[in-house]
């Protein structure tokens, strides 16, 4: 069974985070999250998030200890914020919160001119350049190599489950066949769901949050899911792309993309992004909603 809130706020001696039991009025739940919830927790020592673990966490791939060991070593780089305390089951942790305003927000906002101001082409390039520095960072530590076909199989294997006779599982074979090779190049350290939902825009910039799919990865799979987050954000707000303030088609949201990271085979590119919106439709089958 899943843990409570209640659950979580027992433990709270065990933090080192405050002297006295935690009241109602000092936790309040944060909404937009599709996998885990999360939870502000404020206190006399500063702003938290408590995040506790999705009932599904296994069924959906994710390993809380590979997640936790990059999300240690992104915040130490001011990636992301750093966390204060993790349940020895990993059912839950704590992490500072961090004063800003969701990207997201931006694309369903019916503001124009905060629309405007998400999209700029300074908050973009700000954003490839942010992956193009993770990508960059020397690992050190070891880490699962990332195969499409095997965290579709997590998915597929969810599907199957709930809707056996789905006729989207008569494909499975050919198209994990047809996924499983990755694009030319090398690997690195990647996000791989830098979709608008987690770029939280503060005061000292950009940062990147919910690091539980991050792995040693191709590069251009996180591109890709920049891509296609983008331009599933102003989709499902009836928005139009903008770039450099004015409306723009995605073809121009693609061609600025590989041009500010400097990709040059489009083969894998295409690859890429194929791979990612695979994956992705294949998630939301499997969690039952729609994107």
């Amino acid at each position: 069974m899943n843990m409570t809130i209640n659950d979580v706020l027992d433990d709270w001696p065990l933090w080192g985070l405050s002297k006295s039991p935690i009241e109602a009025d000092q936790v309040c739940v944060l909404e937009g999250g599709l996998t885990n919830t999360c939870y502000q927790l404020s206190l006399a020592s500063g702003e938290y998030i408590i995040r506790i673990s999705a009932e599904n966490t296994q069924a959906l791939g994710i390993d809380r200890t590979v997640e936790k060991t990059i999300h240690q070593l992104v915040s130490s780089l001011n990636f992301t914020s750093a966390i204060r305390y993790c349940d020895d089951e990993d059912r839950y942790w704590i992490r500072d919160y961090i004063a800003g305003e969701v990207l997201a927000e931006h694309a369903d906002s019916s503001d124009d001119s905060a629309s405007s101001d998400l999209i700029s082409y300074s908050i973009l390039t700000y954003m490839v350049e942010q992956l193009k520095a993770l990508h960059q960072i020397p690992v050190e530590i070891n880490l699962p190599v990332v195969n499409i076909a095997e965290k579709a199989q997590a998915y597929w294997q969810m599907i199957e489950a709930k809707q056996p006779d789905n006729d989207i599982v008569k494909m499975k074979p050919l198209m994990q066949v047809a996924m499983n090779e990755p694009p030319a190049g090398a690997f690195c350290l990647c996000h791989l769901d830098p979709v608008l939902a987690n770029w939280l825009y503060t005061a000292e910039g950009l940062q990147l949050l919910d690091w539980e799919y991050a792995g040693f990865a191709h590069p251009l799979w996180d591109l890709a899911a920049l891509f296609q987050g983008i331009k599933q954000s102003f989709k499902a707000s009836e928005k139009e792309l903008l770039i450099d303030s004015q409306p723009k088609n995605e073809e121009d949201l693609e061609n600025k993309i590989l041009s500010l990271y400097g990709v040059t085979d489009l083969v894998a590119w295409r690859r890429a992004c194929v791979q990612m919106e695979y994956l992705s439709s294949l998630w939301y089958q499997a969690q039952g909603k729609t994107p």
